[in-house]
Parts: C-alpha cells; structure tokens; sequence
C-alpha cells in the first residue's frame, strides 16, 4: 500500500473542500515551476539538470476565510505552508523546501477602496503591482514603490521581505508605506492591524509581519498610503572622479534635508562595467544619477542645490540626458538580455549602515571578495542606490564568469563567497540585508546578526507559529 499517496489524497479531498478541485494543482509540470524563484541557486541547480523539492499542493484561494481553513488543515497534520506572490524573489524565500501546501495569492487581486481624501488604497494582498500601479495612474495617483520586480511582484511580496524601490529616497520602503494589514496567522485566525500605524496605543506589533517573508503568518490584505503623480519630475547625472567625494555629496544631500527621489551612485568598476553595457555611456569615474519631483519650483530649486553641493565636491555636472536614459532604462539592468544570468554566478550581497560606515565597508567588502576569489577572476560591483537621513544602502554584486560546471561544487563556492562578503559586512557594521530579504540563502547568518536578541525572536515564532509549519527553512527559523 502507499501510504504516502494514499495520505496526500485525503489531504487533497480536505483542500478541496475548501477552495475547490480547479483551484488545487499537483501536475508534476507545476510543481517543478513552483520550486524555483528568481535565485541563483535554484536557476543553478535546475540548469545542470538537478530537481528540486517541489510543493506536494499548489492551491489557489480565493478569500481571506479560506486561507484560515488551509491553515488548520495544515496545523492540524503538521503540513508546511508557503506563501508564494510572484516568485521574483532572490535569496530563495518561497521554496518549498519541505514540499507541502504552496499557497498561491495571485487569485486574491482585488482593490478593495480608493480613498481620495486620504490618499490610501486598500488592496488584496495577491494583486500584481503594476495592475495596482496602473489602476491608481487612471486616478491621477501612485503608490511610490517602484521595485525591478513590479512587473511580476504582488503587494503581499512588497511587504513581506520589506522591499524597496527606485525611488525610496523620497518616498520610502514599502514597510513605510503601509497604514495596516488583515493577516491570517498560521493557526487559521484572522487579524487585523490598528487602522493607523503611527499612534501611542501600545507597541508598533504590526512590524513583526514585516520582514517575517511568511514565517509569521499570510498577509492577505493590506491599506497602504499613495501619491499624487508628480507634476514635474527633473533628472540629471554628475560624474565624481573620486567615490568618496560621490558618496560624501549624497550624504550632504540628505543629511541638508533636501528631497531626492533618486540618488544612484555606481562605484567605477560598475560604471565601466554595467552601466556601459546598459546604457551605454563611457564614462571614467563614479556616475551618480539625481532626481527631483513634485512642484515645479521647489523641485528646480532642490536639483541646483544639490548641484552645487556636487559641484563644490568636484562632481562634473553631466546634464538631464544621462539622468534621464538610466530612468527610462533602469530596469534593463534587472531583465534579459541584459541582466546577469547564467551561466554566470553572481550574487547580490546588498547591505546598509550609518554614513560613518558606509565607504569602509564598501572597500572592505571589496577586498575580501576580490582577494580570496581572485584564482576565479572574480569581479566585485557595487551602487549606493538607497539613501536616508543617517546612511545609505550598498548594493554590492560579485560576478565569476566561468563558475564550476558540477552543481554541488558550484553551490559551495556561491556559499563560501557569499561567506566572506557576509563576514566583511557584519565585522564593519552593516546589516545582512536591505531590501530583498533573509529568505534561505542568508538563514544562516541570522543568529550573528542578532547576537543576544536571537533566542527572543526564536521564542516569539514559536508563540506565533507553535507547530512550525510556516515557509519552514526560511529566516534562521529552521524546521
């Protein structure tokens, strides 16, 4: 007798039950979809011809109410349970590593309010950005989050690894903009978050869902604020001989208070490098793209400004036109033909500090990787793409163009690379992480991330998840 199959067909009949025989699928064609994300080291692994854990149920609810229901089907057997959005994430957060129940939201895509006067919209959490971008356009509104991804991503996948856009200088991280959420917890209740997020009543607990990447629950729905479409929009890019002086004239652009939307500053390896082969501009030296928007005057008198701090710093103001040829092209760095892709490794081993920090650790980083993988020809990037009052964000990229052929060998050498940028960030105070999130891929550093406070964020998901059966594997929270 089998009993394995004979057990996943009276789950089956359970989950049918809930959402339906059309929306539950086991085709061994889907599966193997479902088991890959947008990672290096799935894409690797399939590519030289390995399989992976796939999920044992791929399910489609339609509703708030029927996702509580999986959860008790799941809690009450143990199973795993992981969200999935649009599978555009790269450190591996939605791989069913341990098969189970993969929760598909993009059924659940409505938009629920438009609210004019308060500038919110209220959405499913499944829906496609760019549909929800599109939607708000037609009323003359945006929800200022504009990821690579957005093409693919969904609102729930914004705020899970709270994500950050293009234009988060200005407007923030997705995690800023979200006033509350309905989450269905993994023992199948339903909450919602206060109606505001900034407030005295108590602690800001709606946080704990931001940055979970599903190991706390499933966020369905979420009410986030929104803009109006910008009245003018200004670009301009300067060129620094010297990335010091680049990474200096954005901190006193920020630290001034004035009001970019962008600021890009590619280090020289990555303007000879990416934005040559993208853009297609030849410059020597460190490219810095700057944008300002909303009233007309106020954002020309922010742009001369900034101008003239770059200017006093030794920045060569290059005009509007390159600024704006990265803004129409700037996701070609992130889509074929032009992005990395196999069969190159690569990594992004973004991370983020105070000002104080941010250069060391850039060199730093540096060193280590292009010092112990130099027998690999590696080759080590990097742009400071996010900024804020107190630092900014490196988005640092390693890049070896003939990586070993086998699978097992490939992941390791990808692992112990990532090791020793890691170990650089960590040791000159930078965090793990940014914006895509700890997923599988940097699990293991959870531990020294958090050093002390480690063992209270274990207890608190075991509070919150006592069966451990949400998106097992992911964040340091093992299974």
């Amino acid at each position: 007798m089998d009993r394995d199959r004979f057990w996943l067909e009276m789950v089956r009949s359970e989950l049918e039950d809930i959402v339906g025989a059309h929306f539950i699928n086991t085709d061994e064609s889907n599966k193997l979809i479902y088991s890959t994300d947008w990672s290096w080291m799935p894409q690797m692994w399939l590519d030289r011809g390995r399989l992976l854990m796939g999920p044992d149920f791929i399910v489609h609810p339609g509703s708030t109410e029927e996702i509580a229901q999986i959860m008790e089907v799941a809690n009450k057997y143990r199973i795993p349970v992981i969200p999935w959005g649009g599978g555009s994430g790269t450190q591996g957060g939605a791989l069913p590593l341990f098969g189970g129940i993969l929760v598909d939201m993009k059924r659940m895509n409505r938009i629920l309010e438009i609210d004019e006067v308060s500038l919110t919209v209220t959405a499913e959490a499944g829906i496609n950005g760019q549909q929800l971008e599109w939607a708000l356009n037609e009323r003359g509104l945006t929800l200022p989050h504009y990821p690579a991804s957005a093409n693919c991503a969904t609102l729930g996948g914004y705020l899970a690894p709270r994500g950050t856009g293009t234009i988060s200088t200005k407007y923030g991280k997705a995690e800023d903009m979200v006033l509350s959420m309905e989450i269905v917890l993994p023992t199948g209740e339903i909450i919602e978050t206060p109606p505001v997020p900034r407030h005295a009543a108590g602690p800001h607990w709606m946080g704990l869902w931001l940055g979970a990447e599903g190991t706390f629950g499933i966020i369905t729905k979420a009410t986030m604020q929104v803009d109006y479409l910008p009245e003018s929009r200004r670009l301009r890019a300067v060129l620094f001989r010297d990335l010091s002086k680049g990474i200096e004239a954005g901190r006193q652009i920020m630290t001034r208070r004035l009001h970019p939307f962008v600021i890009r500053l590619y280090d020289p390896a990555s303007t000879a490098l990416r934005v040559k082969a993208i853009l297609g501009y030849e410059f020597d030296g460190a490219y810095m793209v700057l944008g300002f928007d909303g009233d007309p005057d106020i954002a020309t008198l922010e742009e001369e400004k900034a101008l003239a701090l770059c200017a006093k710093l030794g920045g060569e103001d290059l005009g509007p036109e390159p600024g704006w040829g990265w803004w129409h092209h700037r996701y070609d760095f992130y889509y074929p033909p032009k992005n990395l892709k196999l069969p190159w490794m690569y990594g992004t081993t973004e991370t983020i500090s105070t000002y104080d920090k941010i250069e060391r650790l850039y060199w730093a980083e540096k060193e280590a990787v292009e010092t112990t993988y130099a027998d690999w020809n590696i080759r080590f990037i990097g742009h400071f793409s996010h900024w804020f009052h107190w630092g900014a964000m490196l988005y640092s990229r390693f890049i070896v163009e003939n990586p070993p052929q086998e699978a097992e060998e490939a992941l390791r050498l990808h692992n112990r690379i990532w090791s020793t940028a890691m170990e650089a960030v960590l040791a000159n105070g930078g965090m793990i992480n940014e914006h895509h999130g700890v997923g599988l891929k940097l699990a293991r550093y959870m531990r020294r991330q958090y050093g002390s406070a480690w063992p209270f964020l274990l207890r608190l998901k075991k509070a919150i998840d006592p069966n451990g059966i949400m998106n097992p594997g992911k964040v340091g929270f093992g299974f």
